[in-house]
């Protein structure tokens, strides 16, 4: 059986934040994961994950202050921010935090890789002292030009930099993988050592995974082969209503 994770930055939208944990109870999901709200109450959204007995998979830093840590000048408040986050993951009993990637001016390119390289590394510290385990992923240059990084390679030239598998992993988004680079299988199968999250989408359109070119129930199932034992999040932008367009979960529940 997989364990499906909703992120409700998407899903379950019509919502209030904390209450969408009760509605991805309701629909099956075992657990949940979200960029960390600004205007929610951490108790609040603690005790309707735990309420729900629901799991937060992961939690990911705003992409606000992800941008710091491009910034060698920044350094610092980036770490401040970052230890921020892994209190409140704590909290939430989470384990993994993703710090999402930024567009980048090809004037600046290397300066701000080498400073992103630099924050990770020096965060590596903190986040082992709360068990927490930072994820890189990458988002697709067609949808996104400019973003860092931009594929598999060069978020594998990251974590071989950084050499710290306790501290860092792979999140592997499926969509963002088709949209450009595709190998889904030889992905899954020859990393499967390093990929700490996986998120799915119907692709091309984003929608629920049921629709579109990618093959989840090979995918899913390669996954179960390769001895995948985390949560498969559900990131995608619902056609209607999040509950109407959950017909495709049911079969792997």
């Amino acid at each position: 059986m997989t364990d499906f994770s909703a992120d409700i930055d998407l899903l379950f939208g019509e919502l209030p934040f904390a209450d969408r944990c009760r509605a991805a109870k309701n629909s099956g999901f075992s657990a949940v994961e979200f960029t960390m709200p600004d205007n929610v109450p951490l108790g609040e959204l603690g005790d309707a994950a735990a309420y729900e007995g629901l799991k937060t998979s992961v939690i990911q830093m705003p992409e606000d202050k992800a941008a710091l840590a491009f910034s060698k000048p920044m350094k610092k408040d980036f770490l401040a921010a970052f230890e921020d986050l892994a209190d409140k993951a704590d909290f939430l009993e989470c384990r993994k935090i993703l710090i999402p990637g930024k567009i980048l001016a090809e004037n600046e390119f290397d300066d701000a890789r080498d400073a992103f390289v630099s924050a990770l590394h020096a965060a590596a510290g903190k986040a082992k002292r709360y068990g927490i385990k930072i994820l890189i992923g990458f988002k697709n240059g067609v949808e996104n030009p400019g973003f860092y990084p931009a594929s598999t390679l060069e978020v594998l030239e990251i974590l071989d930099e950084l050499n710290d598998d306790k501290a860092f992993g792979y999140l592997y988004d499926v969509y963002h993988a088709q949209c450009t680079e595709g190998g889904l299988s030889n992905t899954l199968e020859s990393l499967s050592s390093l990929i700490s999250h996986v998120r799915i989408a119907g692709v091309p359109m984003h929608e629920e995974p049921d629709t579109g070119e990618v093959n989840y129930d090979y995918l899913l199932s390669l996954l179960d082969a390769a001895g995948y034992d985390g949560y498969v999040g559900c990131s995608y932008t619902p056609r209607l209503k999040t509950a109407d367009g959950l017909k495709w979960m049911k079969k792997y529940l």
